[in-house]
């Protein structure tokens, strides 16, 4: 700690994008407080699949993939219904491969660009993680990072009551340190990255009541104090109805699928041994219709070119391991294990595998693959959950946050789930990549504007 509790920067928040403002920040010359609620209980980028969306990036170029922020702009903004603070969606798409290019240069991850699944509205394979394919992995090295740069001085288990504001201007925060009672801590810019409220039952009924039912599958940590302190201080905000459902969350386990199985051939019956919905539309907005079936769960159904296709993806294997997926060498044995009618299990691979043949059309509209599902059988019991909220604090490119009127609050940035979203209203905007290439974009302009206040330039 400083002896005089005065840095340059203090972040709130040490998830995707409060790492990414403090290393920002740190590398520009500013000295900053990064403040952690518990690293215990992990982070949303922790449980994540770990996969960054990006345009333009070097990987994409050395693959020969046409992209651009242009085209990933018109892919979000198509699947949000145009609703969106359309200034800040075009500053996050142009700036993306920025954060992509910093977590392999600067935080040291080895990042590819994948390109064994086309996500669901995205014109362009886009999506890059790590060897492990996992958010774990990608946290640990940038909790590394952290811990390598010399101008932050990280604070876990923190407890942050609220901002400090003077003369209309935000001056730092009060918090307790270690067993120590509250104390200002001051800085010439704060940056709000300590997530949404996912895991605040109050606020969600409030603005998300559709997602009550949903298992929630991301951090204890996300209760949104930070969008409530930005309020209280005459802050915006926007689109708080949005959510990022997951339509592949094993109950009982605490482990869920990859988002990607749909767009590789999976299909999902519902306990009639039915098929609902087409599966590949999305899987943020296929959760309130996994939620509307009977009992809430669904079987999702796949095989083993699948279950090959998959088998490095960190996310996948360990639902596999944890014992959440089951092989069976014949589909009878696949629908008794799970109750499911026999007859109409045959009936509804029969017909999808038709579809997928193209001798049939597709019951749901989804377009024929050429490939049809065949033994030996996997099965995994699924239902609907929520990962992280969307919506919050009104922000302007750089990440400065804003009243009702548009001006900006001096000294206060918002970033990550503390910040608005770009995927419009509810569930079914969401694009796949989303929450970590906003927060990640949002958390380096946050970084750079707020160290540009107090660090002359070079």
């Amino acid at each position: 700690m400083s002896e005089t509790n005065q840095f340059d920067v203090i972040v709130v928040g040490a998830g995707a994008a409060g790492i990414i403002a403090g290393l920002v920040a740190a590398q520009r010359g500013a000295t900053v407080l990064l403040l952690e609620k518990s690293v215990l209980r992990g982070t949303n980028a922790q449980l994540s699949g770990g996969f960054l969306q990006a345009a333009g990036t070097r990987y994409q170029q050395e693959m020969g993939i046409e992209d651009s922020p242009e085209l990933m702009m018109a892919d979000i903004m198509k699947k949000n219904g145009g609703v969106a603070n359309v200034e800040v969606v075009a500053e996050i798409c142009r700036r993306s491969k920025d954060y992509v290019h910093f977590i392999a240069d600067h935080v040291g991850l080895d990042l590819h660009l994948n390109t064994t699944i086309k996500w669901y509205g995205h014109s362009a394979f886009r999506m890059h993680a790590g060897p492990a394919e996992k958010g774990s992995e990608l946290v640990a090295h940038l909790r590394r990072a952290v811990a390598a740069e010399e101008r932050i001085t990280f604070v876990d288990e923190a407890r942050v009551a609220g901002l400090l504001a003077e003369e209309d201007r935000i001056v730092g925060v009060t918090a307790g340190i270690g067993d120590g009672r509250a104390e200002e801590l001051r800085a010439a810019g704060v940056v709000l990255a300590c997530s949404g409220f996912g895991n605040n039952r109050q606020m969600l009924a409030q603005y998300c009541p559709d997602a009550l039912d949903a298992v929630y599958i991301g951090s204890e940590t996300s209760t949104g104090e930070g969008i409530v302190w930005g309020m209280a201080l005459g802050a915006d905000v926007e689109f708080m109805s949005a959510w990022q459902g997951h339509a592949h969350v094993n109950p009982k386990y605490g482990t869920h699928l990859s988002g990607g199985l749909p767009y590789l051939g999976s299909i999902m019956v519902n306990v009639n041994g039915e098929r609902f919905a087409r599966e590949d539309l999305g899987y943020s907005e296929l959760t309130p219709i996994i939620l509307a079936q009977p009992s809430g769960i669904a079987v999702e159904i796949f095989d083993q070119r699948i279950v090959d296709a998959l088998w490095t993806n960190g996310v996948f294997r360990e639902a596999y391991d944890a014992g959440a997926v089951h092989r069976f060498d014949r589909l009878e044995d696949l629908a008794a294990a799970y109750s499911l009618p026999v007859e109409a299990v045959r009936r509804t691979v029969t017909a999808y595998n038709d579809g997928t043949r193209g001798v049939a059309a597709d019951a749901f509209g989804r377009e024929p693959s050429g490939t049809p599902l065949t033994a030996p059988w996997y099965g995994s019991v699924v239902t609907g959950g929520i990962a992280h909220t969307q919506g919050g604090l009104r922000i302007d490119p750089a990440a400065r946050v804003l009243t009702p009127a548009g001006k900006p609050i001096d000294g206060l940035f918002a970033a990550g789930g503390t910040a608005a979203g770009m995927s419009g209203l509810g569930a079914a905007g969401y694009t796949s990549g989303n929450g970590l290439s906003h927060a990640f974009t949002t958390g380096l302009i946050a970084g750079e504007t707020a160290a540009a206040a107090v660090v002359p330039a070079t």
